[in-house]
């Protein structure tokens, strides 16, 4: 317990050294739960008598004696070890998205690694507005069309996997970990999260404006609202901040504490620190209605243009 203690300290000095104040600030959410977790083991140590010295006597039979006297050696033992498979959490996967890579976007080329059709549902005029990946391949598809209302989830080769039935349209959809993810109800001014094994609702979390683009990053979902506002949440629904965008947005990404978002109605491309300082600020062509957008492990940020049919 003293070392766990010990370590919750260090970590809130190198936070104040090295981290950035939006860190620090989710990292004191994250220490106040670990504090409380160790007072109420403490406050239980005290009470159920688990630190009580206990002294522990054992008296052996005289056949055990005799025994001990008889055989020299029971055995013989060895150790042999086997490499375990090294399980990779998202935030190493996040970490290493930051690495350079010398791929920029001169000698980038898009290959077509394969096409489908997503399959028809109530409705055969299907509108797909929302799309993410989960970590094993798998893709899932936001269907916004109105009789359809649904989450489909399929393989790279184009096979359905599953499909959620909601009970409202849904905008943008954002996976959070292989067995849940959320979806924007536009509508309904709400974020719904879903276990996909079981099909059920987790919990709505209620907006005070129209929800449209949404992404989860750092244990974070990311929302883009009516209000000119990107807004973020924790999983439980508490805000924890916003940045106004000043004009209406779709999309956005964020990456390495920096957010990127599109204007669909003036066009251009924002990089902005979570503070609200501009990096860069990129005008696509007039009325090419920039819309999804997200980065590669080189730095390269791509944007989808709805109107003019273009991957910019």
């Amino acid at each position: 317990m003293r070392t766990n203690v010990e370590n919750m300290s260090g970590d809130l000095e190198s936070t104040k050294l090295h981290a950035s104040n939006f860190q620090a600030f989710l990292g004191i959410h994250e220490w106040n739960k670990r504090i409380e977790k160790e007072e109420k083991v403490w406050m239980s140590l005290q009470t159920d008598h688990k630190m009580d010295t206990v002294d522990i006597h054992i008296e052996l039979s005289p056949l055990l004696m005799k025994f001990e006297d008889d055989v020299k050696e029971l055995g013989k033992l060895e150790l042999k070890s086997t490499s375990s498979n090294k399980i990779r959490l998202r935030k190493e996967k996040q970490g290493q998205i930051v690495v350079p890579v010398s791929n920029t976007i001169d000698n980038i080329k898009l290959t077509n690694i394969s096409s489908f059709k997503t399959p028809d549902g109530v409705s055969s005029n299907i509108l797909i507005t929302g799309i993410d990946m989960f970590d094993d391949g798998r893709i899932m598809f936001a269907d916004n069309q109105n009789l359809n209302k649904r989450l489909l989830i399929m393989n790279q080769e184009g096979e359905l996997i599953k499909t959620l039935q909601l009970q409202f349209k849904c905008l943008d959809v954002a996976v959070i970990r292989n067995d849940t993810v959320a979806a924007t109800l536009v509508e309904q001014n709400k974020i719904v999260i879903i276990d996909i094994n079981s099909s059920i609702v987790q919990r709505y979390i209620p907006m005070l404006h129209r929800c449209y683009g949404l992404t989860y990053s750092g244990e974070l979902l990311v929302v883009n609202l009516s209000n000119h506002t990107i807004q973020f949440f924790d999983l439980s629904g508490n805000s924890l901040s916003s940045y106004s965008t000043g004009e209406a947005s779709d999309s956005c990404y964020v990456l390495q504490d920096t957010l990127y978002f599109t204007t669909h109605r003036t066009d251009p491309v924002y990089s902005t620190e979570l503070s609200g300082e501009v990096h860069w600020k990129f005008d696509c062509q007039k009325s090419a209605h920039p819309t999804g957008i997200t980065n590669d492990a080189s730095g390269n940020t791509f944007v989808a243009c709805r109107d003019s049919n273009q991957l910019g």
